[in-house]
């Protein structure tokens, strides 16, 4: 009998350790692992504890202090403030209420039909631990993608706007725990009704996610659209120019016999601007490419002197969406800035990215300026007219690049704005 219990205790701890890993899995899909592999253990051993801990009724003893343990085992994880809340209002109310309502319902079930204590009890709460584990398995499995997916996509305005649909669920279940009526099975349809409302949230969040990506990408096509129309009215111009290469020729040798050099030069020089075409190949992403042509030609008709050195060949940590959400804010921010200074003064702007084999990302922007750069806790304003609808340029890398583990590092002088991403 000895040899039993203790199989049955190794099934229920492997049970509840396997629950964990799925709970931690869960909540990775959220917020990212910290780089060190050996934090992993502590977070893993967390997210088994805040999964397992048994709720009762009128205790408000366990209810508190499994959420303290969830806000602890955020802080082995990578993200914003506002991602670890909203990780811990969207899964709280699903594991307090699943915990209360196996415990309650199979302690009901076990006293209906067994009754008593000893070896059924051992056997009955041991096997029973298969339940919740296999609960997080499908969890995950069915909502890790959706989860991913609102990670990667989802701003501040949005997952505090998730926040506040899942505070009625997180208020519910620690209430209902806290003052159970005396009749406990009262309780099930609203905790059954908090489950259903999250998962509900989380599917919100991953069509709020589809949403942006869509409309990104309607944004990437436009691009792409404006390159191709762009590199075909080159091909147009060229073949214009070499059907009358003859003529422009027989022109310049005109002005030098005429003893014209200087009007020949002019001649020359405006016929080299002519050749120049939109096909530039600044890297091998042709999305972002794309992008690049078109903000070239956006800052060659203000004037504006760019030099572009982009290596990004194999980098997929951040996908088109982002990556055109880094360079297009970034370059638009420029060039309403060199536009800013007077005409006959230097307008420049110089972007260097690069991705290096070992898997950093490093993105650099520099750019001339005359305007006064302001600041308001931390945030950096803009000096448009309507302010409500501009100025969230820098704020948007700055989420893609926190989401991703980055750091980005903003400087500045009276002549020249710098903007640096690290990614690795």
């Amino acid at each position: 009998m000895d040899r039993m219990e203790t199989l049955l205790y190794l099934l229920g701890s492997t049970c509840n350790f396997i629950q964990g890993y799925f709970f931690f899995k869960t909540l990775a899909c959220i917020l990212r692992p910290k780089g060190f592999k050996i934090l992993r253990v502590p977070a893993w051993f967390l997210c088994t504890l805040v999964s397992c801990v048994v709720i009762l009724p009128q205790d408000p003893v366990n209810i508190l202090l499994v959420l303290l343990l969830f806000f602890l085992a955020t802080f082995f994880f990578s993200g914003s403030w506002y991602m670890k809340v909203s990780a811990v209002m969207i899964l709280f109310p699903i594991v307090t209420a699943v915990n209360f309502l196996l415990n309650n319902m199979g302690t009901k079930i076990f006293f209906t039909f067994w009754g008593g204590m000893g070896f059924a009890n051992l056997l009955f709460s041991n096997v029973a631990e298969i339940i919740p584990m296999t609960f997080w398995y499908i969890f995950y499995r069915v909502m890790r993608q959706r989860l991913q997916k609102a990670r990667q996509l989802l701003d501040r305005r949005s997952w505090l706007f998730l926040d506040l649909i899942c505070l009625a669920s997180l208020v519910a279940v620690v209430s209902l725990v806290c003052f159970t009526p005396s009749l406990a099975p009262a309780a099930y349809p609203c905790m059954l009704a908090c489950i259903a409302a999250n998962f509900t949230s989380i599917y919100l969040a991953s069509y709020l996610a589809d949403t942006i990506q869509a409309e990104m990408e309607r944004k990437n096509l436009r691009l792409q659209k404006d390159y191709y129309e762009e590199l075909e009215n080159s091909q147009k111009q060229i073949r214009s120019l070499r059907h009358d290469m003859n003529n422009h020729f027989a022109v310049a040798e005109s002005l030098l016999k005429s003893g014209k050099a200087e009007e020949a030069l002019e001649y020359l020089e405006k016929l080299a601007g002519y050749v120049e075409t939109g096909n530039r190949r600044f890297c091998e992403n042709n999305i972002i490419n794309a992008l690049l042509n078109a903000k070239y030609s956006q800052a060659s008709e203000q004037g504006i002197d760019c030099f572009f050195h982009i290596s990004i060949d194999g980098f997929t940590k951040l996908d088109d969406i982002a990556l055109c959400s880094i360079f297009a804010n970034t370059l638009d921010n420029a060039i309403e800035a060199c536009c800013k200074i007077p005409s006959g003064h230097p307008r420049k702007i110089s972007v260097r990215a690069r991705y290096t084999k070992e898997g950093y990302f490093s993105f650099e922007i520099i750019n001339t300026k005359e305007n006064e750069i302001r600041k308001r806790k931390g945030r950096f304003l803009t000096d448009k007219e309507d302010p409500r609808s501009h100025g969230l340029g820098i704020a948007s890398v700055g989420e893609i690049v926190e989401k991703n583990g980055g750091t980005l590092d903003i400087s500045y002088t009276e002549k020249e704005f710098r903007l640096t991403i690290f990614i690795s």
